[in-house]
């Protein structure tokens, strides 16, 4: 299935939705989707700096994405660069590293993002003002203890400037999300140590991701530092499971047993209807001799 056939199908079905599949109370006009933007920054661990919308569609019972959107970034009034939002609805912007932003007398960057609309979908728009911060990350074991330190500083003219008094916290990725295992504030040298736990699970050698991160933080947005270490449990893998009454994998002659039973169940239930059709044929010609 194309792109385009996708997000038409999803697009009608929001537009469903959102209706009620019934007839507007106004003429013929349609009934376009109400969109909602959710507009971020991250900064990742390789200092790239990306600007990420959401485009989904909120109705009574469900949230559903909107693909095939192109959304336009802008840095004040400057033009990025366009996006178009993928199945999942989201569309990233990645700022090229040697580009100059602007930045207003608080030396922060205002960045937009506008969708301008369509025949299904009505405009809408997102705003963000973002403060540059550098953020440095080291891990080390002491006396036993796993030791996070997270320092945070701000570039100027005369070097940088810690930042202090901010809180940030430190992570481990989850399946849908990120996981928080420790949070502290930065000291006045901008920098915090943030012990890690020792019964958190990895993979089967025990490695799992660190990361430190200032979390949509109202002056930062997103950003962090990640790390692979061997600090988590490891996980054994699981002995492999046999056919049997007691296991979850049920023994092939009573799957095949089974499937006989219900084939020969369904097979009396098709004859029936057949025969019912077949009487009331059989009843229909009678009635016309």
């Amino acid at each position: 299935m194309s792109k385009a056939i996708y997000r038409y199908i999803i697009l009608i079905i929001l537009v469903g939705l959102s209706s009620g599949f019934n007839l507007p109370a106004q003429g013929d006009e349609q009934v376009k989707i109400n969109p909602y933007m959710l507009f971020t920054y991250l900064k990742d661990t390789d200092s790239q700096r990306i600007l990420q919308v959401k485009m989904t569609h909120i109705t009574k019972t469900i949230e559903m994405p909107l693909p095939g959107l192109t959304i336009q970034f802008y840095n004040n009034e400057t033009l990025l660069g366009e996006v178009i939002s993928n199945e999942a609805g989201i569309a990233n912007y990645i700022i090229e590293k040697d580009f100059l932003l602007y930045a207003i007398d608080d030396g922060s960057w205002p960045f937009s993002a506008r969708f301008s609309g369509d025949s299904i979908v009505d405009a809408t728009s997102g705003e963000l003002s973002i403060t540059d911060v550098n953020l440095g990350m080291t891990l080390a074991e002491e006396e036993g203890r796993k030791i996070v330190t997270l320092s945070a500083s701000l570039p100027s003219a005369k070097g940088p400037v810690p930042v202090s008094g901010e809180e940030i916290s430190v992570y481990i990725p989850r399946m849908f999300s990120l996981l928080s295992v420790g949070t502290g504030v930065l000291e006045d040298d901008g920098s915090v140590q943030i012990e890690f736990p020792d019964d958190l699970p990895g993979d089967s050698e025990g490695n799992l991701t660190v990361i430190g991160r200032f979390n949509d933080h109202y002056l930062y947005g997103n950003v962090e530092k990640r790390e692979q270490m061997k600090w988590g449990t490891e996980v054994k893998k699981a002995p492999p499971i046999y056919r049997s009454l007691w296991s979850t994998l049920a023994p092939t002659w009573m799957i095949v047993t089974l499937s006989i039973m219900l084939t020969g169940v369904w097979g009396h239930y098709i004859f029936v209807i057949i025969s019912l059709f077949r009487i009331k044929k059989d009843g229909l010609k009678n009635a016309k001799k």
